[in-house]
């Protein structure tokens, strides 16, 4: 046996010490780096139970538009949901308190709520929209339905804008942002005395004096008054102010001396159109032959507003022959007008119901015999047609007395208002 030293001997020692501890410590470590795997893998699994079961509870939302066509109903839009008839019922019994449903226009936006729960849908809230200023709603609360409004809280802003005529009146107000609404309303008060398509020439100017409303966020919600407005071609002015006589319904618009706007009669009862046939002589486009044509061709798109051109009573309202869809209306002082080759009649439009002034009645259309959509219209003076065109007009009312020193005075005020805005600006 060979001789072992003493340094030998406490190497070998120290190597068996190390062996040893090294594998105490790898069985020790090695169990908790397993346990903490498990625990680990067992943790995320109850983690992802629990997301699963969260996301089993999430309530979903859904929103549905629906715009008021022609024809429909609020009931008709309550049916394409899944409310069943008694909901139906009693949702039309208790916003029928709110808001007359006879009276929804056209294009009244609708606006339904559903929640879905699970394989459950339940409708909670229903809201309608019948002007930009309001909302009337119809919402859920403990398996009953509750009604009610809100409306927006409006700012008066006036404007005073003056602009010279480049290309045409539309497109010069529009471009210093004059809202549609302001502008035709504008064509209205001077269609009385102004052909738009013949009398205005570039350079012409234009003062309007008006009034909008807008939203907390200064968002615009709708068009106000006109207040005062004036228009010069060759140096001739026409200028006008708002004003109402106590007692009198209508509001109306009189000239610096009092004398009322309103004619019994407009020379052009459509707003943009081009007069593509005259009065007179002419050939038929279809029957092909020389015939009197007694009244004058607004050449217009398809659904293009018409206008009553005066207060008067509806006579007639229907088909009538090569004319296709026809309005008449009975005026004052033996006068009627005729409105051809319409496409639709306005809302309530029917015999015997009175129109006012500037009221749409119809709309262009392409109906009878006709060539393309266009408006044909007559002015009937004591059973004969006469040119619209070329008709004396009868003057407006004129202010006198008491009526015309308060009309002066409210000339002052929106003369005084006018001048502080200018100098604003």
């Amino acid at each position: 046996m060979p001789y072992i030293n003493r340094n030998q001997v406490i190497l070998l020692f120290s190597f068996f010490f190390l062996l040893g501890t090294s594998y105490i410590l790898a069985i020790f470590y090695g169990e908790n780096l397993v346990n903490e795997k498990s625990v680990t893998t067992e943790i995320s699994t109850k983690n992802q139970a629990v997301n699963s079961e969260e996301k089993l509870k999430i309530d979903l939302t859904f929103v549905k538009k629906y715009f008021l066509k022609e024809g429909d109903t609020f009931t008709n839009v309550l049916r394409q949901t899944n409310l069943n008839e008694n909901e139906i019922d009693n949702i039309i019994s208790i916003i029928s308190k709110k808001i007359d449903l006879r009276k929804l226009k056209v294009g009244t936006i609708i606006e339904t709520y559903t929640k879905s729960i699970g394989d459950k849908t339940i409708v909670n809230e229903i809201i309608i929209y019948p002007d930009s200023e309001k909302r009337i709603y119809v919402q859920k609360v403990n398996n009953n339905f509750i009604a009610g409004e809100d409306k927006k809280k409006l700012f008066q802003k006036l404007f005073l804008h003056q602009v010279e005529i480049h290309n045409s009146i539309y497109a010069s107000l529009k471009k210093v942002g004059i809202p549609d609404e302001i502008i035709m309303e504008f064509v209205q008060l001077y269609s009385f005395d102004i052909d738009f398509q013949r009398d205005i020439r570039k350079g012409n100017k234009i003062k309007v004096f008006f009034d909008v409303y807008t939203d907390s966020q200064n968002e615009f919600v709708k068009s106000g008054k006109i207040y005062f407005s004036e228009i010069v071609l060759d140096d001739v002015s026409y200028d006008l102010y708002r004003f109402s006589i106590e007692g009198d319904e209508f509001v109306e618009y009189f000239n610096s001396e009092g004398k009322s706007a309103t004619k019994a009669l407009m020379k052009t009862p459509i707003n943009g159109a081009r007069l593509s046939s005259g009065f007179g002589m002419r050939k038929h486009p279809i029957l092909g032959y020389n015939k009197k044509h007694q009244g004058v061709d607004f050449a217009a798109p398809t659904g293009t507003p018409i206008m009553a051109a005066g207060t008067g009573y509806i006579e007639f309202v229907g088909n009538n022959g090569g004319a296709g869809k026809y309005i008449r209306i009975k005026h004052m002082n033996g006068y009627k007008t005729s409105y051809s080759h319409l496409s639709k009649y306005a809302s309530g439009i029917k015999k015997n119901v009175k129109v006012r002034q500037g009221q749409v009645i119809g709309y262009v259309g392409n109906t009878g015999m006709s060539t393309g959509p266009h408006l044909h219209y007559e002015v009937i003076f004591n059973g004969k047609r006469i040119n619209p065109m070329k008709m004396k007009l009868p003057s407006g009312k004129q202010l006198k007395d008491e009526n015309l020193e308060i009309f002066i005075q409210e000339k002052e005020r929106i003369d005084a208002d006018m001048i502080q805005i200018s100098s604003m600006n």
